[in-house]
């Protein structure tokens, strides 16, 4: 058990961590607080036993890893969800208890304690003696004996191999990853079949509530006994009503739960997959991953799920179609047993349908997405009625496509519409024998009828919706192989580098092509930079200078060769920490819908107010941002942005980059009308004022820029480069 007082000679030591520990929490809840994490006055005790709570769990996690959990929209409320959902960011979980404070075993600790007297508090073991630091305070309180039970919040990092849907667990248990998803849900999968049985048994009363009424009111004559059997039928209506409802909200919480938890792990997935793997497929084939998950969610919530957990009860009916009437059972398996077939053969012309329409779509959604791409060269080049020719052929394909795979099930349907009919002819056929033989009544035979469309509704259903089963089989198997693919970053706890990267770096024997086919774009290539070095790249279009600069970032991969920077090989490097180390600049630069600093803290999570006005006014942007009225809280629109202040979306991508503290600064090429609109000064000021102070390897066509270079790398389309001043370039060319 955790002692509850440290030891007198202890006091002096204890007290000295104590006041260590309370300002380490202080000065991270400040730094955080600097950041724009608005909190809250009543929540302002929990953020600090968040802050106590994160230092104690892993002290080498970085506050950049903390902020970029925390950032969200001003005033947010920082309740104990929040709490939890933040935790779970940073990779942990937790448990809910109900215990006293001297009940803890010291293995549980920290935790998060609780209690309408005192609010929010921590309580941990450090050497041996308990602590307990305050969120209103601020700092560590004496520890009071209390025989009260309060709530308590216990947290352990979450070990990615423990996890049934980890590839450790799969690879023992033999389960798929949405497979393992599912078996969270068995105990409310459980619950649904029997409610399902429920239900197959109300309407298994149906019937013989007929045949009771038959034999009951109509042989007999006398109506004493219907009064009670509309009371029976009611009440079956009312139980079976109540069990429906139960059921339908089972599911609709079931989809929702599978979606947000296939939704956001899928999204996660392809954002930590390799940069290869992102650029080699298009949009359209990204989009379709992502909306994989619609085959699945309609399956829960519409009639194929419902149709799938009655099949097992079409026994049920059987049984009781047996017990009335011997015999006149041999139909309805007979159907049985023709629905069965008719499915295993419409389900290969389904899958064949299934992948000629998918093809037919993906190739009408990139149609489509370049012609919102190239709206306005199209207008412009007189291209529209060739475009509208385009795009009428495309719509046939894709719609006789869908029309071909919608006939594979209408023709099933319609066959097993005339099966059933068939189904109902020999049952009637063999009732009306058995009752002239005198084994069956009336109102025998009519239960009979309803009980054999009972038994042949399941599989009735399933063979209209083959397509969808299809669809369903192969959404299940996309996301299966989504979440198998390996992932570019290592699930290692994101912690402080334990080594800063410098600006030295090497480009070793590189050999590059993008596609197996394709010419070489590197052949042998080798460059050795040294720290604080201004590199220049040019050569002509499509001769690899944005890849030779996305190469240190380890979003383009060569074939042969390798880079290191400093003395690491970056194959060694976990991903997300080389790149915090290195700023860049896209030849695109993308902003996002939201808040200037929003925009400007995405590549550095930390950063303060002031360091985001600093960057903003060493491009030159701060002048026209300082105009608005909420300065760097003005929510901006990209796409407004870049039409009505291209400049400005120029110098935010350079300010972004340059508000990393890193030895490495990386800027690809940029557009010609913004250099000719000033953006040429603010890339010199850039060179000049960083040079020997970073490594800059920059991407140009102009000659001014270049002879700012200490050396200039010249492309050309053979895989070769020429390396050397910018005049000996000239010389040699």
């Amino acid at each position: 058990m955790t002692a509850l007082a440290p030891k007198p000679d202890r006091a002096a030591a204890s007290a000295a961590r104590s006041q260590f520990t309370d300002n380490s929490a202080q000065l991270l809840y400040a730094r955080l607080k600097g950041t724009n994490w608005t909190i809250r006055s009543q929540d302002e005790a929990l953020a600090m036993c968040f802050c106590m709570m994160v230092l104690k769990l892993d002290p080498l996690v970085h506050p950049r890893t903390i902020a970029s959990v925390l950032q969200g929209a001003p005033d947010q409320v920082f309740d104990e969800t929040a709490f939890i959902n933040a935790m779970a960011s940073l990779g942990f979980r937790y448990l809910r208890l109900k215990a006293k404070l001297s009940d803890l075993d010291e293995r549980l600790l920290p935790a998060l304690v609780c209690t309408p007297d005192h609010g929010a508090q921590v309580f941990y073991n450090e050497t041996g003696q308990a602590h307990l630091f305050d969120g209103h305070e601020g700092a560590h309180v004496p520890l009071e004996t209390s025989d009260g039970r309060a709530d308590v919040l216990v947290f352990s990092r979450i070990v990615e191999s423990d996890m049934a849907t980890s590839k450790t667990a799969r690879e023992s248990t033999g389960w798929t990853w949405f497979a393992a998803v599912l078996r969270r849900f068995r105990p409310q999968m459980r619950f649904m079949l029997v409610l399902g049985v429920g239900l197959n048994l109300m309407s298994l009363l149906v019937p013989v509530l007929i045949l009771v009424v038959h034999s009951q009111v109509i042989s007999s004559g006398d109506l004493n006994p219907l009064y009670y059997l509309c009371f029976g039928a009611a009440l079956i209506v009312g139980i079976e009503l109540l069990l429906r409802r139960l059921r339908s909200r089972f599911a609709v919480w079931m989809m929702a739960r599978l979606d947000y938890i296939v939704g956001c792990a899928s999204f996660e997935k392809l954002l930590g997959l390799p940069a290869n793997a992102l650029t080699s497929a298009g949009i359209s084939s990204q989009l379709a991953r992502i909306k994989t998950f619609e085959a699945v969610r309609d399956f829960l919530c519409g009639p194929l799920m419902i149709s799938a957990m009655e099949l097992p009860m079409s026994l049920m009916a059987l049984v009781f179609l047996t017990l009335l009437g011997h015999t006149i059972v041999l139909p309805a398996l007979f159907v049985m047993g023709m629905f069965v077939l008719l499915i295993l053969a419409s389900r290969r012309r389904a899958g064949i349908q299934i992948r000629r329409a998918a093809l037919e779509s993906s190739r009408m959604q990139q149609f489509t997405l370049e012609t919102f791409a190239k709206f306005e060269a199209i207008r412009l080049d007189g291209l529209s009625e060739k475009w509208q020719d385009r795009y009428r052929a495309l719509s046939g394909r894709e719609q006789m496509a869908l029309m071909r795979l919608a006939l594979v099930g209408s023709r099933s349907e319609i066959l097993a519409h005339f099966l059933v009919g068939i189904s109902t002819v020999l049952t009637l056929f063999f009732g009306a024998k058995l009752i002239w033989a005198g084994q069956m009544g009336a109102g025998a035979l009519i239960a009979c009828v309803m009980l054999q469309i009972r038994a042949l509704s399941p599989l009735h259903a399933l063979v209209g919706m083959v397509p969808r089963l299809e669809q369903l089989r192969n959404s299940v198997i996309q996301i299966n192989q989504l979440m198998d693919m390996e992932d570019e970053e290592t699930a290692q706890p994101r912690s402080m580098a334990s080594s800063r990267l410098g600006g030295h770096i090497q480009f070793s024997n590189i050999a590059l092509r993008y596609d197996p086919k394709a010419p070489l774009i590197f052949s042998g290539f080798s460059l050795e930079i040294a720290a604080g070095e201004v590199i220049g790249i040019t050569g002509p279009s499509g001769s690899g200078k944005s890849s030779l600069l996305k190469m240190p970032l380890a979003l383009v991969t060569p074939q042969l060769g390798g880079v290191r920077i400093g003395s690491f090989d970056i194959r060694q490097l976990n991903p997300v920490d080389l790149r915090e180390q290195i700023a860049y600049v896209p030849q695109y630069v993308d902003l996002f819908s939201g808040t200037i600093a929003a925009n400007m803290r995405l590549g550095m999570p930390i950063a303060r107010d002031t360091e985001i006005e600093s960057a903003l006014v060493e491009v030159g942007a701060w002048e026209a941002i300082s105009q608005f009225p909420d300065g760097i809280y003005t929510v901006i629109d990209p796409t407004v942005l870049g039409e009505t202040m291209p400049l400005l979306r120029e110098r935010l991508g350079l300010a972004r980059a340059l508000l990393r503290d890193t030895k490495i600064l990386l800027i690809d090429e940029r557009p010609t009308a913004m250099l000719l609109a000033g953006f040429d000064e603010d890339i010199r000021r850039c060179l000049t004022r960083y040079r020997t102070e970073k490594t800059i390897l920059f991407v140009s066509y102009r000659t001014d820029f270049l002879r700012m270079a200490d050396r200039v790398v010249a492309l050309q389309e053979n895989g070769r480069a020429q390396i050397g001043t910018l005049d000996k370039i000239v010389r040699m060319v």
